[in-house]
């Protein structure tokens, strides 16, 4: 597949690294953790502006139309300045709607998520934060034509200021998404500790929630939706890795040892060579699952288990070797460098770890191979 922006999308690029470098950085996400809400919500209202909140929305629906690649986009930009916000919590739910909703119920929520009347939120994690094939911490048991919810999700992006929660439950044989209102009685959000200061997670607890019919998406979405997630996520922790990598690259033309810059030393220089081709492979695994998201979906499965592995790799690399190469400023709590290790730390394990992307591109690979035996 070849792949390149198109002028719009390159205009996005410009856009988006534009604004979150004006909202984003060290001050924002020192001051989003200690807020109730975890971001800066006249930074969201910003984004919402901007139209960033309908992104992924159909037009139909009041949003853009757009696709991953320009979803990816701006999740690498936010991911840069390591910005706080319900960006990426309330696109998930949106392109769960989308996958997995009916026309009523796309026609409910989708245009108030478009216009920023609401956030949206997944609660698709177990409460022990993890995420194995059908493995789900929610139960629905249907009462006549009502469901009754009970169980608990863990790790929920924004999930104690999200409006709405689309809860995946195990309904027998299949999981269903159910679109909860946070107001639902019995449904409890309390936000988690996390060792990511800067991403707000909360778990969410059921009690006996009862649900009407019509709050039951039909479709399919949760794997689908694991897919999407990662394919995001990866974004997000290849700007992430890139900023890394620049403030590392900056702080060793600087810094001054033995009478020349540390990056002068050809054992500094290598590593940092070696890092740099770390994260132009992430990009590439990045921007190629953003396209078949889009134009080849029966390759999502692999290339957005291989983006979230590479991009998990390089961010996790990247943030130890910024911590290194600062030397003892490094370790400091007022340096930035530990907000880089610790998303690269918490993203690595969210929507599967490592474990779980290469498990997943196991099965795509001996898929294929069975697949050509038989032809």
């Amino acid at each position: 597949m070849s792949f390149a922006f198109t002028e719009e999308q390159a205009m996005l690029r410009e856009m988006a690294a534009r604004f979150v470098e004006e909202v984003g950085g060290s001050q924002a996400v020192r001051a989003a953790a200690a807020s109730e809400p975890g971001h800066d919500p006249v930074v969201w209202r910003q984004m919402v502006e901007l139209g960033w909140s309908g992104i992924i929305v159909p037009e139909s629906a009041g949003g853009l139309g757009l696709g991953q690649i320009e979803l990816s986009i701006l999740a690498a930009a936010c991911g840069r300045a390591l910005l706080p916000s319900p960006l990426i919590a309330t696109m998930l739910a949106a392109r769960a709607l989308s996958i997995a909703g009916d026309e009523e119920q796309c026609a409910r929520w989708l245009p108030p998520i478009a216009r920023g009347e609401i956030t949206a939120t997944v609660a698709l994690t177990h409460p022990e934060g993890r995420h194995l094939p059908g493995d789900v911490g929610v139960r629905l048991r249907r009462e006549g034509q009502d469901c009754v919810l009970d169980g608990a999700a863990g790790f929920v992006l924004d999930g104690h200021v999200a409006d709405l929660l689309l809860v995946a439950a195990r309904d027998g044989e299949a999981i269903r998404f159910v679109a909860i209102p946070a107001a639902t009685e019995g449904l409890a959000a309390t936000r988690q500790n996390s060792i990511d200061i800067g991403r707000a997670v909360a778990r969410i607890d059921l009690t006996a929630v009862r649900a009407g019919p019509e709050a039951v998406l039909p479709g399919d979405a949760f794997e689908a939706l694991l897919l999407h997630a990662n394919a995001t996520l990866a974004a997000e922790q290849m700007g992430a890795a890139a900023a890394a990598l620049d403030r590392t690259v900056d702080y060793a033309r600087q810094r001054i040892q033995f009478g020349q810059p540390i990056g002068a030393f050809q054992a500094v220089k290598h590593a940092l060579a070696d890092l740099a081709l770390l994260v132009e492979a992430a990009e590439s695994a990045v921007w190629y699952a953003a396209a078949v998201a889009d134009q080849r979906p029966e390759e999502l499965p692999i290339a957005a288990a291989t983006a979230k592995l590479m991009a998990s790799d390089a961010l996790s690399r990247c943030a130890a070797d910024m911590i290194h190469y600062h030397g003892g400023i490094g370790f400091t709590w007022e340096h930035d460098a530990h907000l880089y290790f610790r998303r690269a730390r918490a993203a690595a394990g969210l929507f599967g770890d490592t474990d779980r992307q290469l498990a997943i591109i196991a099965d795509g690979m001996t898929t294929d191979r069975e697949m050509l035996r038989a032809a």
